[in-house]
């Protein structure tokens, strides 16, 4: 540690002092310490922490170990306290991993283990700072590491130090995306280390020099380094060994004040310092510089002369260093270029004798040009990085090995490869990489097939593999949302599983694209693969593939007006799901179930079905598929009117928040929920999310739904535009499949947003459409859906009575239909035609029952336009809904709560301002400020404020 106080580092001293005492308190913290090379980062950090329990590691080039840097550290903890991690349990087999000294490692692990595990271990070295050295050089892992470590560790007494050199961090550098995870996470801390001043630099240099430097000498010293710490010394030291300095009246001088040549550069300055080794010293710094910045003492008797030298230091027992970096790199790229690839030849064979690390191995062949040999090392490398979950950088030693390749040879350990880089990538999250490398193994793999389709019997094998790969490939372009080259990749993969004779693989491929048809509303194509893959089944002896395929064909075919048929047929593969005790299949045909139930818009029995389906997914741990019950079941629940519970439900299901494939419904149930309620500012990022998904991945049914939603939320704004241009896409959208049932409710709507819009022809062709959808299926919600649109047509061409009929019509249909708002919005549509008939007791008996509906969802848009017909027919409001509702009213809705916090809104009190004055949380204030601006279809406070001034709620 340093034993002189550092010069011009008062303000980064403090700070640093002050992040250890917090982190040593119990509040840990990642901290990065950035500056350019020799700026003194490292010597910065040592006097920071001098005194107290530093353990510490650097990434070491070539071939950085996984994790190198924090094993460095706890062996350090290990050397003085050798049981200091025999508190990690269970997690020590899974650390034996990476540090084989203690003892048999775990047979399995996985990512989030080995992280888990490391971060016990950091536990268990606490109390401490660690300080990771020379992050620029480090590998993947290590980075990764740090960023998943930067949360738990504020909740231990560490604090990790980990310095990088910001001149050596170009545009696709992994440590940038460090930053950018912790920048994300709020976690990000950074030093910066800059360049010392002139006044600094001037002080160090007469540390240096022993004496005070003349002026003159100074400001030649300060603008040939830049105020860079190590070239300072090097550079004094240079001038004062090579005695050009003398002593004159204002301090030390260059000789005779004459120009003597001085180093350019930090290389040339440390260059020069090695002059005067002799031919051994020479050699012995040319091979340590070709093992990396440490090495061993016994590697060269001059190794002696070195440490003379100030060149290098003792690291530790038995154990040398370069004294910096800048000193290493120096004197490496001196050396002859044939003289060090013989020196990385003659270390690579040495440390393949020694059993060291492949990658490291790597390195040096590659370095040594032995391409053969390199390319050996680095799939032994990408094996060894894997087996410590190191996916990232195994995917890069997998890479240099399949660039190293020679054309035409080894080819079916070429295909081993690709699928070891595959693998790799994919689980580093490098999809693009990992698709790549599948469609190269695939091409190989077919031209072999190919090739040997003219034999009698084609091997099986060799297709088999080529399916397995395909398979992959199609699971890789769904993750990456590209549907259509799943579907067509799953397609051959089927063909191929069939050519191999593996009916049992081919059926569950066949699934996949059956289940693709049904959400992307081709109904048709879906049974016909489903009842393929139930023959597939029965060949390969697979209940469990009969049963799936059974709930399938039977969701097609309920779903295209064979409703009493479908139901039958998914029944049967429930039946066989039981029979066999098949839990999650059963699960599975639940919710199949459920879905053609949805079609004849019996909620009720999707609820109990459903209900079935996920205490089964319990029973059995089946998440995935739990997940897509849950997903229905709010979909179900908002048709019921249980909007509290569905919106509850999506939050769990992670709306607005997780990934937009795996949210796809939660977003668009809840989005409408938020808009049916007024809030639009919070639906329209949802819904608009759920749409763009749906496209993309052609799901018709939340597609339409969302589309239907935009379109009714924007016609309650009164943007009959934008309204006419999302109804447009619903009534589109309809025609191009087979899947009518969620387009019920959207084309109802469009009707009434057409007619509104004066676009009569378009509100017919919803008609139009309502009535090829209810002679199809004969289901009550299309009918009464139907006898809605037409009467919107009639009450536009001023045909009161005719339209009051049928929304009469309509409401008898849906008095065994439990959609509490749909007959909300038909009720109040009847009320409008019954009062233009001049039959106005009846149509105040439709609006209360609208009004009263609309009031138990708290569906204010609604309410509020139910509360406008009763105005425009004169009718009070206190006499015929009561006095409460006369009174809120009055307020535009707003509670007598709200109307204090709009009051004060209006004075332009911030929420904490407000949440003071009113004695309420911060939190609280700010629902009732989200309410108020949903209640008064504003934007902004400032909107609400003036909103609310021209309803006169603001008092005298």
């Amino acid at each position: 540690m340093p034993s002189q106080p550092l010069i011009g580092r008062r303000r980064e001293l403090a700070w640093l002092g002050e992040a250890a005492n917090e982190a040593l308190a119990g509040r840990g913290a990642l901290v990065l310490l950035a500056g350019e090379a020799g700026v003194g980062k490292t010597h910065l950090a040592e006097s920071a922490f001098a005194g107290g329990p530093v353990l510490r590691g650097a990434a070491l080039p070539p071939g950085a170990a996984p994790y190198g840097p924090i094993v460095a550290a706890l062996r350090w903890r290990l050397r003085d306290v050798p049981d200091a991690l025999d508190g990690c349990g269970p997690l020590r087999a899974h650390l034996a991993r990476l540090l084989p000294e203690l003892g048999p490692a775990a047979e399995t692990s996985d990512r989030a283990t080995m992280f888990e595990a490391i971060r016990a271990a950091l536990a268990a070295v606490a109390p401490a700072v660690i300080l990771l050295d020379d992050l620029q050089w480090s590998d993947g892992a290590t980075l990764e590491l740090l960023s998943a470590l930067a949360a738990p560790v504020q909740e231990l007494p560490i604090l990790l130090v980990a310095t990088y050199r910001s001149d050596e961090i170009g545009r696709g550098h992994a440590l940038r995306r460090l930053r950018a995870d912790l920048r994300r996470a709020r976690t990000l801390r950074e030093l910066v280390v800059g360049p010392l001043d002139a006044q600094a630099s001037r002080e160090l240099a007469e540390r240096t020099l022993g004496a005070a430097p003349a002026p003159a000498l100074a400001a030649a010293l300060y603008d040939r380094t830049q105020g860079i710490p190590f070239f300072i010394q090097e550079l004094a030291a240079v001038l004062q060994a090579g005695d050009r300095l003398s002593a004159g009246p204002d301090g030390l001088e260059l000789l005779h004040d004459t120009e003597v040549p001085i180093p350019e550069t930090i290389r040339d300055a440390v260059l020069a310092r090695t002059m005067g080794l002799s031919d051994a010293g020479r050699a012995a710094a040319e091979a340590a510089a070709v093992v990396g910045p440490e090495f061993r003492l016994d590697l060269a008797p001059a190794l002696d002369e070195l440490l003379e030298a100030g060149l290098i230091v003792e690291s530790r027992p038995g154990h040398a260093a370069f004294r910096h970096a800048l000193v290493h790199g120096a004197i490496y790229e001196d050396v002859p270029w044939r003289r060090r690839r013989d020196l990385h030849a003659a270390f690579a064979d040495a440390l393949q004798f020694g059993g060291a690390p492949s990658r490291e191995i790597a390195a040096h062949r590659l370095a040594a040009g032995d391409r053969e040999r390199a390319l050996d090392a680095f799939l032994a490398s990408a094996r060894e990085l894997a087996y410590v979950h190191a996916h990232r950088d195994a995917a890069a030693a997998a890479l240099q090995a399949l660039d190293l390749w020679p054309d035409g040879e080894r080819p079916e350990e070429r295909l081993a490869a690709l699928d070891v880089y595959a693998q790799s990538a994919e689980l580093a999250g490098d999809l693009p990489e990992a698709t790549r490398a599948l469609r190269e193994a695939i091409a190989v793999r077919r031209a072999g097939v190919i090739g040997g389709l003219s034999a009698e019997t084609p091997d099986a094998e060799a297709v088999a593999a080529l399916a397995t790969t395909e398979r992959r490939l199609a699971g890789l372009f769904e993750l990456q949302g590209d549907r259509e080259h799943a579907l067509l990749t799953r397609r051959s993969a089927a063909a191929a599983f069939d050519l191999a004779h593996l009916p049992g693989e081919a059926a569950a491929e066949r699934l996949l694209l059956a289940a693709y048809g049904q959400s992307a509303g081709r109904h048709a194509e879906a049974a016909e693969l489903a009842r393929t893959a139930q023959a597939d089944g029965e060949r390969a002896g697979r209940s469990d593939l009969r049963a799936r395929a059974l709930g399938l064909e039977g969701v097609a075919r309920a779903k295209r007006g064979e409703f009493a048929e479908g139901v039958e047929t998914i029944r049967a593969g429930l039946a066989l799901a039981l029979e066999h005790e098949l839990t999650t299949e059963a699960a599975e045909l639940y919710q199949r179930l459920a879905t053609a139930m949805e079609t004849a818009a019996d909620y009720g029995g999707a609820r109990e079905a459903l209900s079935a389906a996920v205490a089964l997914c319990e029973v059995s741990g089946a998440s995935g598929q739990e997940q897509t019950c849950l997903s229905c079941m709010a979909y179900v629940l908002r048709e019921l009117g249980d909007w509290d519970q569905a919106a509850t439900l999506c939050q769990e299901l992670g709306a607005g928040t997780a990934r937009a494939d795996d949210a796809l419904v939660a977003d668009g149930i809840l989005g409408s929920v938020l808009a049916f309620r007024g809030d639009t500012q919070a639906a329209e990022p949802l819904l608009m999310r759920c749409r763009t998904t749906s496209v993309r991945l052609d799901v018709v049914s939340m597609g339409v739904d969302s589309a239907s939603v935009l379109a009714w939320s924007a016609a309650q704004a009164g943007d009959l535009a934008s309204a006419s241009e999302h109804a447009r896409a619903v009534l589109a959208r309809w025609e191009r499949s087979e899947d009518h049932h969620y387009a019920i409710w959207g084309l109802r709507s469009a009707a009434a947003i057409f007619v509104a819009h004066g676009d009569l022809a378009r509100a017919r062709a919803c008609a139009a459409a309502l009535s090829s959808i209810a002679a199809a299926t004969g289901h009550a919600d299309a009918l009464a859906a139907l006898a809605h649109a037409l009467a919107e047509v009639a009450l536009a061409e001023g045909e009161a009575d005719a339209a009051a009929d049928k929304l009469g019509r309509a409401l008898e249909l849906h008095a065994d239909l439990e959609l509490p708002f749909e007959r909300a919005q038909i009720a109040l549509r009847a009320g409008v035609a019954l009062a233009a008939a001049g039959r106005r007791e009846l149509a105040l008996q439709r609006l209360e029952e609208s009004y009263r509906t609309a009031r138990r969802l708290n569906a204010r848009p609604l309410v509020a336009a139910a509360t406008a017909e009763f105005e425009r027919l004169g009718e009070p409001l206190e006499r015929r809904l009561g006095r409460r509702a006369a009174e809120q009213h009055a307020a535009a809705g707003l509670s007598r709560r709200e109307l204090e916090v709009t009051r004060l809104v209006s004075l332009g009190r911030t929420n904490r301002e407000i949440a003071r004055e009113l004695f309420l949380s911060p939190r609280t204030v700010d629902m009732h400020v989200r309410n108020i601006l949903a209640k008064l279809s504003c934007r902004t406070r400032t909107e609400a404020a003036s909103r609310a001034a021209e309803l006169g709620l603001l008092g005298g």
